[in-house]
């Protein structure tokens, strides 16, 4: 599990929430801690009682702090909990610049007590006086080794695709990542329809959107908004989902413009920096195709874009990928491994990439196919609707 709690930093950022409703109160969390040695220098540090903040893009707010003084001690920390609200709260041991440990807490009770022992790396803390706290610190638990099985089963095949692992390899290692999912998927539905406190049950189904499929993810908020139908916080993440979903409609409306017009003028840097443009392709069809090393989809389909390219390479046909990675060497690695032997361009700026601004699509992978005077006569060609489409064009 990570120190730093990125695995709930990320489900309340999802969807920008972070309590429910209760009565305003002053909350008082006490506790001691032990080998402050292994992270503070003789001259000790802090502790920080910090509200996580709702808001997506809003940084923690420190309500109380104590320092840090020997190796073992204790500290006590005070907060008024806003009226009407469930708060999380996080003790951060650090700095406010540098969280090197963080402990979340959600305020169900007004009393709580926290244990630390700041030299393990995993299991680090014991809570008491809160029941919310305590299950949400084995959901934390359970939720970062399942993870963690997904991460590596990924890794790991993506590592016998990058050294051309025979099929039958291939089948095996691609059997434990999708039971490492399912088993990842079964756990959070089980949480969210078991757990009888509706923070963490909003904590658990924001989580679930990043592995859960769409439908499924919206059948399990559906459920959770019956179960508390007067719950302001699942009203609005209802609200916000409904209008990304909005968004996107709208997004893939305005895609179906580009058939029937010129290509638009974009250009991208390749491995060595070298610009590319749309332009320099003039005289030959050519298929945009828009994907990352980290879309499941579009690694799935790549075979089938791999399959098109060998088949009409030699007909005045090639392809230009765009990937929407951050960084270079997974998207160097996934060009390797997925046998991508076409030219290959990225600004690594992920959904600020000058891709998305220029296409306005709203997900990937996402693709054009150019004729040779630069207007787009087709889009979002998928497995044979590719290949038809070629064998159309190109007879």
């Amino acid at each position: 599990m990570n120190r730093k709690l990125i695995l709930l930093a990320a489900a309340i950022s999802i969807f920008g929430l972070a309590c429910v409703h209760r009565s305003k109160s002053a909350i008082h969390i006490s506790g001691t801690y032990a080998h402050a040695g292994t992270l503070f220098p003789s001259t000790g540090g802090r502790v920080y009682l910090q509200e996580v903040s709702g808001g997506k893009d809003q940084a923690p707010v420190a309500l109380d702090s104590a320092k840090i003084t020997g190796n073992s001690g204790s500290f006590s920390l005070n907060a008024i909990a806003k009226g009407g609200e469930e708060e999380i709260f996080e003790l951060v041991f650090g700095d406010m610049s540098n969280n090197i440990l963080a402990v979340p807490i959600i305020a169900d009770e007004q009393d709580i007590n926290v244990d630390v022992d700041l030299a393990k790396r995993d299991d680090f803390y014991k809570v008491s006086g809160s029941e919310a706290s305590v299950q949400l610190k084995g959901f934390i638990d359970a939720l970062g080794k399942k993870s963690f099985l997904v991460d590596k089963y990924l890794s790991q095949l993506d590592s016998l695709k990058r050294i051309g692992s025979p099929d039958s390899v291939l089948l095996g290692a691609t059997t434990e990542k999708n039971n490492a999912l399912d088993d990842l998927n079964s756990y959070l539905k089980h949480f969210i329809e078991s757990s009888t406190n509706p923070t963490l049950s909003t904590l658990a189904l924001g989580w679930s959107s990043r592995s859960l499929s769409q439908e499924d993810f919206e059948k399990e908020m559906g459920n959770l908004i019956k179960r508390y139908p007067g719950n302001k916080i699942l009203a609005e993440m209802k609200k916000n989902y409904d209008a990304q979903q909005a968004q996107l409609a709208q997004m893939q409306q305005q895609n179906n413009s580009w058939v029937d017009k010129p290509a638009p003028d974009l250009s991208l840097p390749d491995g060595n920096g070298n610009p590319v443009s749309l332009a320099s392709f003039k005289g030959k069809f050519l298929l945009v195709d828009i994907w990352a090393s980290w879309c499941s989809p579009c690694r799935m389909e790549n075979p089938n874009v791999v399959k098109a390219y060998d088949e009409f390479k030699d007909k005045n046909f090639t392809i230009l990928g765009i990937s929407l990675d951050k960084e270079k060497d997974p998207w160097q690695q996934a060009i390797i491994a997925d046998k991508l032997a076409w030219t290959q361009v990225s600004d690594l700026k992920f959904w600020n990439s000058k891709a998305v601004e220029v296409f306005k699509f709203g997900g990937i992978p996402f693709n054009v196919l150019i004729d040779p005077q630069g207007k787009i006569i087709a889009q979002d060609l998928r497995g044979e609707a590719l290949e038809n489409k070629l064998k159309e064009v190109l007879h």
